[in-house]
């Protein structure tokens, strides 16, 4: 029997990367199939090699979990490996971080989920978990049947996620292979039974396990086809979800509501590319302003939330007008005809000036947002466009409620890189308006880009991160989403004394037929300031191409005096902050600009962790082949004589031909072995007078006198074997080469040396 069971290894690996297939139908990237790959591959490979040499089951599957914990490492831990290599306590942590930013993704999201590096890590360790179970139940310790729960557990985590039955292409190919795998092992099994049916001697006559295999087949096929069938007859029932967000889809159980996160991580996107409807309305204007969710007060170690003090409610469901009377102003009123958003939160223009709910009351915060108790399908409000000119801006007036407990001003995470940027954008003399406008200007000129990948500072040497701060990594980098723009425009208001705050919501939508649709892709946050004569008012520092057009007031007049209008210059032409001037915030090539390299050196840095993958499994698979030739040399060098030579070339050959199945019977003279060897390798011609002769030789040796010359035979092997070898097929062909005897042979030997060094190092020291 082969231990090291390549064929069912093959299965097992086919069926664990056949059962993750489904997740290309929850996320909106196949990123994560590369990685993937290579990690089944991994474990595969380093099982079928610890198998092949004869150690026992759990030091297998260690081996194989030690394996898999290295190439995860490799795969998503760089730049937090001791020396570029080995996985060290800081590796765990960052590993640790990811797996939290994936299951945030997994809880605000719904299908498809964005594929950020979180997400990608925690597939390629769900899919390395899976294909370790399979593998060492299914291969190492023989029990396909128990892996098959390891393969179901998968798929029913994408099954029961997706809003839509899964088609059925993606549930036969892993239940066929998990089917061969059963298969093999059980018609081994079968052979090994005792059976009353007698059979010729010659072999000859009916077998009596390919009935039991046959009755087998039938009943898989018809077991297959049936659950293939079934469904299609059967309604889909409603999706069971195993996180909020992620098995949020039409026909969700639990109405497909949609929620956005109450507090906003400076490190993750707010952003959800999901094309699922959240609300669908019409107004009275042409132009509708963004729909509010949430209001987001506190911003501390790169993470936006309401205070807790600020965020209780009062009583009144409306807000107060702030703006005077004389500021030009329209009532607009939007009839929301469905909602998907989940109770508490509702999606609603500002600034509110009523709302009709139903017999649902209405909550307003401290710091002036909504919630209800129940969640609406439908509801209309009527809100107040201003049309504010530069005057009103400048008024001085009252401070808004929670100032003075600085909850608009707090400037804790303001750093010097922003004071920096504030001091060079905006003029000491600069009054609120003008500074709003300059650092709008700013923040949506080319300097910036929209991305929601956001580049990580790191030491080009070392690899490590350099910064912390994700508003420090933002300014640097001058790459981010909305919620990064929003930030910084809203740090940079603080620094100049104004109240400012983060808003979260929806984007207006998209017109057709009449009405708008509000998408979850269209989430979005943008900063509030406050003015004494108009209350908190929008401003829109995110790129026009990501967050449409700003509000007109927040837009630099054409003609403005001297000393704006050089600001505002200086603010479109300011450099990039110089790395050499920052030695704590080098970048990679990707956030400094820097094109990235091409030529053959560039592939290969491209492609660097792919190539070593290939080179390692490449390794992995030449070490018995290699051992096996070293164990050939060595026995041939270690030969006294002639006779010992001759020796160490028949052994050498009765163990190839063993790898292809031939082998002499037991206890056999070499005469025997020869006629018999001759027999079952067909040979005939040279190759059968070659075998004659290496009997011969093989029988001098034995019982010549001492010192007799005998004559060499290794020209004679190696013509017995090409021809025993070229008639058998190519699978055996290739499990020959890949997996020798001799080279399981010589891998004990290094073991048994390794092991017995320690002990007979310490037996010569107490011997001396």
């Amino acid at each position: 029997m082969n231990r090291s069971r390549p064929i069912e290894t093959l299965l097992a690996a086919l069926a664990s990367f056949a059962v993750a297939l489904p997740l290309l139908t929850l996320f909106d990237a196949n990123t994560w199939i590369r990685p993937s790959v290579v990690v089944i591959a991994t474990l595969a490979v380093v099982g079928v090699a610890l198998r092949s040499v004869a150690v026992g089951a759990w030091a297998v599957i260690l081996g194989q979990v030690l394996a898999g914990f290295l190439v995860v490492s490799w795969l998503h831990g760089q730049g937090h490996l001791y020396y570029g290599i080995l996985p060290e306590p800081d590796t765990v942590r960052s590993l640790g971080i990811l797996l939290y930013e994936a299951q945030q993704s997994v809880l605000t999201f719904s299908v498809p989920v964005p594929t950020d590096r979180g997400v990608v890590v925690a597939i390629t360790i769900l899919v390395g978990v899976t294909a370790l179970f399979v593998d060492a139940v299914g291969v190492t310790l023989r029990a396909p049947a128990l892996a098959g729960l390891g393969l179901l557990t998968a798929y029913l985590v994408s099954a029961t996620n997706s809003g839509d039955g899964l088609s059925w292409r993606y549930f036969v190919l892993p239940v066929a292979c998990w089917l061969a795998l059963l298969a093999m092992q059980g018609i081994g099994s079968v052979r090994r039974w005792g059976t009353a049916v007698p059979r010729s001697g010659d072999g000859e006559g009916p077998d009596p396990v390919l009935g039991v295999a046959g009755t087998a087949r039938l009943l898989g096929v018809s077991a297959l086809a049936l659950a293939v069938v079934l469904p299609m007859v059967v309604p889909h029932l409603p999706t069971t979800f195993l996180a909020d967000g992620l098995g949020r889809a039409d026909g969700s159980r639990g109405g497909g509501a949609v929620s956005l996160n109450s507090t906003v991580d400076l490190r993750r996107s707010l952003e959800n590319q999901s094309q699922a409807p959240v609300i669908t309305y019409t107004t009275t204007t042409s132009t509708p302003d963004p729909l509010r969710v949430g209001i987001l007060t506190d911003y501390r170690g790169g993470e936006w939330e309401t205070r807790f003090q600020a965020n209780r409610f009062l009583t009144g469901n409306t807000e107060r007008r702030v703006a005077d009377p004389d500021v030009p102003a329209t009532d607009v009123t939007i009839e929301v005809q469905e909602n998907r958003l989940r109770a508490p939160q509702i999606a609603l223009p500002s600034p509110l000036r009523s709302a009709d709910l139903g017999e649902t009351t209405l909550r307003r915060s401290f710091v002036g947002g909504y919630e209800t108790d129940t969640t609406l399908e439908e509801y209309s409000a009527t809100y107040t466009q201003l049309a504010p000119e530069d005057a009103d801006f400048n008024r001085d007036g009252d401070r808004p409620p929670g100032w003075q407990e600085g909850v608009y001003s707090d400037d804790e995470e303001a750093n010097e890189r922003l004071s920096e940027l504030v001091d060079t954008v905006v003029p000491d003399d600069a009054t609120p308006l003008e500074t709003a406008r300059l650092l709008q200007a700013h923040f949506r000129s080319s300097q910036y880009t929209y991305s929601l990948q956001l580049p990580t500072p790191t030491d080009p040497v070392s690899g490590r991160v350099m910064m912390s701060d994700p508003l420090s990594n933002f300014l640097v980098s001058r790459t981010g989403y909305c919620v990064q723009f929003a930030t910084a425009f809203i740090m940079a208001a603080r620094l100049k004394g104004i109240p400012a705050r983060m808003a979260i919501g929806f984007l207006p939508g998209t017109f057709s037929t009449g009405s708008y649709t509000v998408r979850a892709a269209d989430a979005h946050a943008w900063p509030e300031l406050w003015f004494p004569e108009l209350g908190w008012t929008r401003f829109e520092p995110t790129p026009g191409g990501q967050a449409g057009a700003a509000p007109a007031y927040s837009l630099i007049p054409t003609e403005v005096g001297p000393s704006a209008t050089a600001s505002a210059s200086a603010s479109t032409n300011i450099p990039a902050p110089s790395l050499s001037e920052r030695p704590d915030s080098d970048l990679g090539a990707e956030a400094t600009g820097e094109l990235p390299s091409t030529g053959p050196l560039g592939w290969l840095s491209d492609n660097a962790l792919t190539l070593v993958t290939a080179l390692v499994v490449g390794l992995a698979l030449l070490l018995l082949p290699v051992g096996a030739w070293v164990r050939r040399r060595r026995l041939r060098l270690d030969a006294r004589d002639d006779a010992e030579r001759v020796e160490a070339d028949w052994a050498s050959l009765i163990s190839r031909l063993g790898d292809i199945g031939i082998a002499p019977p037991p206890g056999s003279t070499p005469r025997q072995a020869g006629t018999r060897l001759t027999q079952d390798a067909i040979l005939s011609g040279e190759p059968k007078e070659a075998m004659g002769r290496i009997v011969a030789t093989v029988e001098r040796a034995r019982y010549a006198p001492p010192r007799a010359e005998i004559p060499d035979v290794s020209h004679d092997t190696r013509t017995v074997w090409h021809a025993a070898l070229s008639a058998r097929q190519r699978s055996d062909q290739a499990r020959a080469f890949l997996f020798p005897a001799d080279g399981v042979r010589q891998w004990n030997d290094v073991r048994d040396a390794v092991v017995r060094w320690p002990r007979d190092a310490w037996r010569r020291l107490r011997r001396d």
